[in-house]
């Protein structure tokens, strides 16, 4: 991880040192695109179920307040991206000829699952739903690819006309349990290196601007990350929202006057911002992907996994 802030030091001054004032690109020949948001419903179900009777599934469709002109726009879909148990992907589209937000589309559970071709939802199962959409001139542009995965990660910070955020997909998963004593330890193994961390309960919660419409604090289960995440003795909060498992994880000082070892820099204050996570309750890991920023700098990010007792 060390090794990643070093090249991302050298890349930074690269960059800087270009001075070259022609774009590598035709500005004029560049397509327009649209940012779709896409949020699960209030009130309606957070979590896959197994039975395929069951469950009431809804999103929202809605357009960043920064989006501006849209009238490139045809219409838009929903993809569903399913990933097994044994971590094998599908997708489709299940929704479409959506043209004015916000909008919002009830999800067939048993057209979705005919569509991508599976018969039964296992525990350890899950399908993400993430906007799609055709430009006037027939040009599409998917939510999610194989080669790429998804788009439009980096536009967390757009704000949609209620306050909450952008968010590219939503993800609904059949848990196991949720064992929350098995979510803390004083030596939890990143996974793929030689680092641990110390991993407790929390009562604070994070800022109401952080928490989801229609969640209440009581909702949240909190854990602090100590150890050598990505400076070194890092102090990272999250919280499980425990209606649907996912992770709330804020932008953070992490590593407060943390100084770099590798050159005269000066002395900043280390942020992580742009947080994702995901929680397995299946095998008792939490992903956690960030990027880093260090006073002017940014020193880049990382995906770790945080492995916790079976």
């Amino acid at each position: 991880m060390k090794i990643n802030k070093i090249f991302a030091l050298i890349a930074l001054g690269a960059l800087f040192c270009s001075c070259d004032q022609k774009l590598p690109y035709d500005l004029e020949g560049t397509k327009h695109g649209v940012l779709i948001s896409i949020s699960k419903v209030q009130g309606t179900s957070g979590i896959l179920s197994t039975d395929m009777n069951a469950g009431d599934y809804q999103v929202k469709l809605d357009l960043p307040i920064y989006q501006g002109d849209y009238s490139m726009l045809e219409d838009a879909q929903v993809m569903a991206v399913y990933t097994g148990i044994d971590k094998s992907k599908k997708s489709a589209i299940v929704a479409e000829g959506i043209k004015s937000f916000p909008a919002t589309v009830k999800i067939d559970i048993k057209d979705v699952a005919s569509k991508l071709g599976i018969n039964t939802i296992n525990v350890g199962d899950k399908i993400e739903y993430t906007p799609c959409y055709t430009l006037k001139d027939g040009f599409q542009v998917n939510g999610w690819s194989e080669l790429t995965g998804f788009n439009n990660k980096n536009f967390s910070s757009w704000k949609l006309e209620d306050g909450s955020s952008f968010a590219y997909r939503v993800s609904y998963t059949a848990f196991a349990p949720l064992q929350q004593d098995k979510f803390q330890g004083n030596s939890i193994p990143i996974v793929g290196t030689e680092y641990t961390v110390k991993v407790t309960q929390i009562t604070d919660k994070p800022e109401a601007s952080w928490i989801p419409a229609g969640i209440s604090e009581s909702d949240l289960f909190g854990l602090k990350f100590e150890g050598p995440i990505w400076y070194d003795e890092d102090v990272v909060k999250m919280w499980i929202n425990l209606t649907d498992y996912s992770l709330i994880i804020p932008d953070q000082v992490v590593a407060p006057s943390w100084t770099y070892p590798y050159g005269d820099y000066g002395t900043y204050d280390g942020y992580l911002v742009g947080c994702e996570g995901e929680i397995d309750t299946l095998n008792n890991t939490i992903t956690f992907s960030f990027d880093s920023k260090w006073g002017p700098y940014g020193l880049g990010g990382d995906v770790v996994v945080f492995q916790f007792p079976l």
